[in-house]
């Protein structure tokens, strides 16, 4: 898969964007970064204001969905990996192992823990498959950095999901690494399920506080409330009823379209 680096900067251009914090930013080992949601065009500004170039992790939907210019956006200017957060746990642990193989092989990953964006001047707890994705990691003994991010957009109802660039300031603050060593540890010695979720929700917890700190933004220790799609979307743009998606060739056939995406990556070094 070729740099997208190029586009990227080009679309930078028509964006007032100001990047702080880039000396916080460790490009020597790969890097899991979580940001806050504001809009859709977080997925395009995130990347664009890091010194590497990432592989976002962002809604299958926003991938694989015959949704004309959005889908020639993505395509167009970001390395993506789907996320399939409406297909149970089968579909959305596929998608945080394929990410996972990803940072073990030497890529940064992006991913909005919060799962979705929404109008209020917030930041809601973020889910833990960002956790999840670094935990298998440093099973493998990749030692990845994680890395907050502060994204701050304005956006009204009406720009929510523009993918037109904003017309107001885009400010990127890129936060101190989090410490997630002791959490890690007490994760993989714990045989409490409540434990363990405790042990992967504190490493994003505390990114999560950080990135409202900065903001200066109220932070609601609660999850977005995901609105159900009731069906999982394939790379052919294709969808099948959550409740049809449970068969062993759906499965299969999912697997495979994940391990193909993977195969497509090359790092690509500065």
């Amino acid at each position: 898969m070729r740099s997208k680096l190029e586009v990227l900067k080009k679309l930078r251009e028509q964006i007032n964007l100001e990047v702080k914090g880039l000396e916080n930013y460790d490009t020597t080992a790969p890097n899991l970064i979580i940001a806050n949601h504001n809009c859709l065009m977080d997925i395009f500004c995130l990347p664009m204001a890091l010194p590497e170039e990432v592989i976002s992790l962002i809604s299958a939907r926003l991938i694989y969905k015959k949704e004309i210019p959005r889908q020639q956006m993505v395509e167009t200017y970001l390395q993506a990996m789907p996320i399939e957060a409406h297909g149970g746990a089968f579909y959305s642990d596929a998608c945080l192992d394929s990410a996972s193989k990803l940072l073990q092989e030497g890529h940064s990953v992006s991913i909005f823990p919060e799962g979705a964006y929404v109008e209020e001047n917030v930041v809601y707890k973020g889910r833990t498959g960002a956790s999840r994705i670094l935990y298998t990691a440093r099973a493998k003994g990749i030692k990845a950095n994680l890395i907050p991010v502060a994204i701050d957009v304005k956006k009204t109802k009406s720009t929510l999901d523009s993918y037109e660039p904003p017309v107001s300031k885009v400010t990127v603050s890129i936060l101190d690494s989090i410490n997630y060593e002791d959490s890690y540890e007490n994760y993989i010695h714990s045989h409490n399920r409540e434990l363990k979720n405790i042990y992967l929700h504190q490493p994003i917890d505390e990114g999560m506080r950080k990135i409202a700190d900065e903001l200066g933004r109220e932070y609601k220790d609660e999850y977005i409330i995901l609105r159900p799609k009731g069906n999982v979307i394939f790379a052919n743009g294709e969808t099948i009823e959550t409740e049809n998606a449970h068969t062993n060739e759906a499965h299969l056939r999912y697997n495979n379209e994940l391990e193909e995406r993977v195969k497509e990556f090359k790092k690509v070094k500065k």
